[in-house]
């Protein structure tokens, strides 16, 4: 049996971090070392769990001890010093509540934890979602969307409100929300009962932006890297974090801090590893960001087909779009779209249709779905170049690194088009359950980005819009 010392058991006891440490050594096999961040976790736990504060939000990236040190470590040492505490523990959902609690019990049943604490739990109500200690005290954990009725706490812990998926979600993330305001509901004293919420920004609609604007709340909110240079308590001391440094620097390479820069957009880094404090967080775009034009203000130059192509006609179909764009210099106009659900015969007549109708020097087809018939049907009778594209990364990425040219007003909409808002409310809203026009802009996009040479339109062309316009 682990034996631990009075030295020991006295500090368990009275210190919250000491406790943490201790856990998680015996917990892991491994001591916690240097960790400042979790010092200072543990240091605003502790005055929440003193009553100095009685609303705690920490925000923290995901794999940095939230949940050990916020939850597991919390719940424990609070029923440990004071076993009559009753405590709601909820989660995004019926299974990660139920294994956070197991975790809590587990730990509760540990022998060092006995030999520290003379709580016990009661034999015959010991589940794992709802245990109770000889004193009365206990946990009943619950999905954020499970019945409370009958329960009520001293002590509120909600771990991880949102599922990661559910993200861009408006429905869900509103579910959330609505849900949290029951629960807290069930405190038997509104003003002493204590809540702390422990999570990772998933949406600029998520719970924690709603309690961040709260007064009533505190808040611990540490990015991934930091934004800027900062001093943090941890008790007897101070923790100075200097600009760019990661929380966990031995744990993260440059390289694989690159990698999640790049790589995580659903949710955005910004907001699942930065917790909303890097100001790219804040580079949404809104319909303000684009430009109108008259068709008279249309550059005189070639112009460049960006297609799209869906799989097939249906109710159920991806849709097809062909975009027609002309730039002058970093300026992009959107001449022209077509979006729609089609079948291959059909998306070959809307490229023949648009063809005519603005004679481009340049096309490039997304090799994906019906991209590669329409190639096949058009290539030898088009006189003019056409390239298949197979793209490199996902949507999410290859739109992340175009929003700042929305963003800087470089895309420009034709002011009288019956598409232009559908255009703009899919762009704003991506990622949604459509995305093919925004798949479309991005191809153009990196395309322009290579700085290509595009051919003039043909001098037939020119000289037949000549006599037109003459």
């Amino acid at each position: 049996m682990t034996v631990v010392s009075s030295i020991d058991t006295t500090l368990v006891r009275a210190n919250f971090r000491s406790f943490v440490h201790y856990a998680f050594r015996k917990v892991r096999g491994a001591p916690l070392g240097k960790q400042p961040y979790v010092d200072h976790m543990c240091r605003v736990v502790s005055r929440l769990i003193d009553g100095e504060i009685n609303r705690l939000l920490i925000n923290l990236p995901p794999q940095h001890l939230k949940t050990f040190v916020g939850t597991t470590c919390l719940i424990a040492y609070l029923l440990g010093t004071n076993p009559e505490l009753r405590i709601i523990l909820t989660a995004y959902n019926d299974t990660y509540a139920e294994k956070l609690s197991e975790d809590i019990r587990e730990m509760m049943l540990s022998p060092w934890y006995r030999q520290a604490f003379e709580t016990r739990i009661q034999h015959g109500h010991s589940r794992a979602n709802d245990f109770k200690t000889i004193e009365g005290g206990g946990v009943f954990a619950v999905g954020a969307t499970g019945a409370i009725t009958g329960r009520s706490a001293d002590f509120i812990v909600y771990d991880d409100p949102h599922e990661i998926n559910d993200w861009n979600n408006e429905r869900k993330l509103n579910s959330v929300l609505e849900n949290f305001n029951t629960v807290l509901s069930r405190l038997n004293d509104r003003v002493i009962g204590r809540v702390l919420v422990v999570a990772h920004r998933v949406s600029e609609q998520d719970l924690s932006s709603y309690l961040l604007a709260e007064k009533a709340w505190k808040s611990v909110r540490l990015p991934f890297m930091a934004v800027t240079t900062k001093k943090y308590e941890l008790g007897h001391e101070q923790w100075l974090r200097q600009r760019g440094s990661l929380l966990r620097p031995t744990a993260y390479p440059a390289a694989e801090v690159e990698r999640l820069r790049r790589t995580q957009t659903a949710p955005p880094f910004e907001l699942f590893y930065q917790q909303g404090l890097d100001s790219r967080a804040r580079l949404k775009v809104g319909p303000e960001h684009f430009q109108d034009f008259a068709s008279f203000q249309l550059p005189v130059g070639p112009v460049v087909l960006s297609i799209d192509p869906g799989v097939s006609a249906g109710l159920n179909a991806s849709r097809s779009v062909i975009q027609a764009w002309k730039n002058q210099g970093r300026q992009f106009y959107l001449v022209d779209q077509f979006c729609e659900q089609c079948d291959a015969e059909g998306l070959r007549h809307a490229f023949w249709l648009f063809v005519r109708k603005y004679n481009p020097t340049f096309a490039l087809i997304e090799n994906t779905a019906n991209g590669p018939a329409l190639y096949a049907a058009v290539a030898r009778k088009a006189k003019f170049q056409i390239e298949l594209i197979r793209p490199r990364d996902s949507k999410a990425v290859r739109f992340k690194q175009h929003v700042p040219k929305i963003r800087n007003k470089q895309i420009y909409l034709p002011e009288s088009s019956i598409w232009r808002q559908a255009f703009i409310d899919e762009v704003i809203g991506f990622p949604a359950e459509f995305d093919d026009q925004v798949d479309a802009m991005s191809q153009y996009l990196d395309f322009m980005d290579t700085n290509p040479v595009i051919p003039p339109p043909r001098t037939r062309a020119i000289a037949a819009m000549r006599l037109a316009s003459g």
